[in-house]
């Protein structure tokens, strides 16, 4: 798989640090790395799981500066949430290789491949390659550990989500001798030395800056000629070349598609089927995007009488790139924009462009055309209080045919959170498992307002949502339903703000103990050893306390609850309800998830009942203050019948079960001490 093959180059070029943050589709990139540092692949590799893309590329500032080989991967949101560090990054002349897999961005919400997210980042001051196959998605990752160490300057390898990073091809791969003979050995002047203590990045005069940004741009305009030379020096050790520009069938072409990516090898064949009717057209494929290859892209089009571009991506960057690179030339340049947010481009839609360009002397539009999707020209959109309810619900606010998995406790959740809190309910609702039980548009389940947005900002969308009620004289209740990850993780900033300005918001955390909808990743929610796929061998790190986190900003109201624990879930729901019009309001409820769990989907409330019944997770609340164990088992339940039914847990050894009680028993004491203090 492309993913596996990312993994593969990082590997053989022995990376000192990498940082991993899951975000589909790039989650098969540091799962695998993952599996390779337990297996003992990555030997002297700090691989740190962190809790968000914007500390991944930072925890990297520091590494790199030390002179280490460093590595992360990303996508779409996760790309953008970086970008402040990006710049910093290549500021500092960091040499730094970055995997980013080519997805569409929000709004709405879509994991779809293009390319917006990369080619937004253009002027980043990293350098930028597209992957057409996997064999170059291998050799481009191996090739920027090289490139990154000679120009001083951050790369950036792209590779299309899902139709490269999900689909499996032969890859020829290399051994650590030949990589290490490709790779060698390079030092980065300006490492910082304890021996010469400076001031990295600090602030300095106008004109010192500017010498700083020229001497970038010099290296960045210089580049091209470093990418050059490793591509020989690849060819010269693996007998595969890459160039920043390649072509295919130009020899005698009158109609030059000019083109990037995956979508070069559907272009291939559109070319092939056109050439056997006797249309004259060939691409020209760039593999660098920055530094931009205009000079190799003049050549390669000096005879063409006509020149197409595809953009994949929103804002007709290619075409304009294109333009620049050729400008001084009456070429005609035709625009083109194909398979946004993952719309299919099959050959005919570029046999269909070729077609549509040849009958033209010059573009009818200095913009971009949108060709492979057909136009709608009365688009219906039913208004969700007015769709009937598909059969009986015993909910007011939660239809069935959501797209939940069997036994997900998450549904119910959100359920029984609707029911009691009513109809004047807005959720602000981040990227989670609920971002796909939702479903697709215009169809919901949920029949009160909800509104999808960013990672990290439940609790400051939430926010948004209450105060603007409030300067528009309505009431509402504003809440922000979020998963571990972004509670624990991403979403803490935003979490601990709105608790800190005591928002009149009502926060949900419904706590399936790792990044879920991704694949079950770990977060700081993962329990001690449980498993994930990014901690195989088991999470050597104890579950982060959310409820004393909220608790310490002093908050109106605060809790934990279990959705088996029906009565003592909607007794808490109905408070938070009440001191919403005070104040900030945090309930957290344990949601067990079958297949991340690796339960029967019978078993999840169950494990709801167990969680609590054990006392792994006790029922507690923190009113203005107070706190109270609101469930106390008439016999608590041995730890091990909550345990062993887990697939997570499987590798537990009787040490670390020992270990788990101990825990257990002493966080129990300490909330008997925290309630008689009070």
């Amino acid at each position: 798989m492309g993913s596996r093959a990312v993994a593969e180059a990082v590997a053989l070029a022995s990376p000192k640090v990498i940082t991993a943050y899951p975000i589909t589709p790039q989650t098969g990139i540091i799962e695998s790395l993952s599996v390779l540092k337990e297996s003992g692949r990555l030997p002297g590799c700090e691989f740190i799981t962190v809790e968000s893309e914007h500390s991944a590329i930072a925890v990297l500032v520091g590494a790199a500066q030390t002179g280490a080989r460093c590595f992360t991967a990303t996508s779409s949101h996760g790309l953008f949430y970086m970008y402040e560090v990006l710049h910093w990054v290549a500021g500092a002349r960091l040499p730094i290789v970055m995997v980013n897999a080519n997805r569409a961005v929000g709004a709405p919400w879509n994991i779809q491949s293009d390319r917006t997210d990369g080619h937004a980042t253009r002027d980043t001051g990293w350098l930028q390659l597209y992957c057409e196959d996997h064999q170059e998605v291998f050799d481009s990752t191996l090739m920027a550990f090289r490139i990154a160490s000679q120009t001083l300057l951050p790369v950036m390898v792209n590779l299309d989500g899902f139709y490269l990073t999900h689909t499996s091809e032969p890859v020829a791969l290399c051994s650590k001798e030949e990589a290490d003979a490709f790779l060698g050995h390079t030092r980065m002047p300006h490492a910082i030395d304890p021996k010469k203590p400076c001031s990295i990045s600090a602030s300095g005069t106008s004109d010192y800056y500017f010498r700083i940004k020229e001497e970038m741009a010099n290296a960045q305009r210089d580049a091209g000629r470093v990418i050059a030379e490793v591509g020989d020096r690849f060819a010269k050790h693996f007998g595969r070349r890459h160039r920043a520009v390649e072509t295919y069938r130009m020899e005698d072409a009158d109609i030059a598609l000019v083109i990037t990516g995956s979508t070069t090898r559907i272009a291939r064949d559109a070319v092939d089927q056109l050439r056997l009717r006797g249309v004259k057209v060939g691409i020209v494929k760039f593999w660098s995007f920055r530094p931009f290859p205009a000079l190799e892209l003049r050549l390669a089009l000096d005879h063409v009488k006509k020149v197409v571009t595809f953009d994949v991506n929103q804002y007709d960057i290619v075409l304009s790139e294109v333009r620049n690179a050729l400008y001084g030339r009456t070429t005609p340049v035709f625009g083109f924009t194909v398979g946004v947010g993952g719309a299919p481009i099959p050959v005919s839609v570029f046999s269909g462009i070729v077609d549509e360009v040849a009958m033209l002397d010059a573009p009818k539009e200095s913009y971009s055309l949108w060709r492979g999707v057909a136009p709608v020209t009365v688009v219906i959109e039913p208004k969700v209080e007015t769709l009937p309810m598909p059969v009986k619900s015993s909910s007011q606010f939660l239809s069935p045919g959501h797209r939940a998995c069997a036994g997900c406790t998450a549904s119910l959740v959100m359920r029984h959170t609707l029911d009691v809190l009513g109809k004047t309910t807005q959720v602000a609702l981040p990227a989670c498992c609920w971002s796909i039980i939702a479903g697709p548009n215009p169809y919901t389940p949920v029949r009160v307002p909800l509104v999808h947005c960013p990672f990290e900002t439940a609790a400051a969308t939430a926010s948004g949502l209450k105060r603007a009620a409030t300067a528009l004289g309505k009431d509402i209740t504003a809440v922000a339903f979020a998963g571990d990850g972004g509670t624990f993780d991403i979403g803490l900033q935003a979490l601990s703000g709105a608790a800190e300005r005591g928002e009149k918001i009502v926060y949900i955390c419904y706590d399936n103990e790792a990044y879920m909808n991704t694949g079950g990743q770990r977060s700081s929610s993962s329990p001690l050893h449980s498993a994930t796929k990014t901690t195989p061998g088991g999470k050597p790190e104890t579950k982060k306390n959310i409820l004393e986190i909220v608790a310490a900003h002093n908050v109106r109201y605060a809790a934990t609850a279990s959705i088996y624990n029906l009565a003592d879930f909607k007794m808490k729901l109905a408070k938070a309800k009440r001191y919403a019009k005070e104040g900030f309001c945090f309930i957290h409820v344990i949601a067990p998830c079958n297949p991340g769990w690796g339960i029967d989907p019978s078993q999840s409330l169950r494990m709801a009942q167990l969680a609590v019944e054990t006392n792994i997770f006790p029922l507690v609340e923190v009113e203005c203050g107070k706190w109270r164990i609101t469930y106390r088992p008439e016999k608590v339940v041995d730890l091990t019948e909550y345990l062993a039914p887990q697939g997570r847990f499987a590798k537990l050894t009787p040490e670390e079960i020992a270990e788990a009680k101990q825990h257990v028993r002493l966080y129990w004491e300490k909330l008997e001490k925290l309630e008689k203090l009070f």
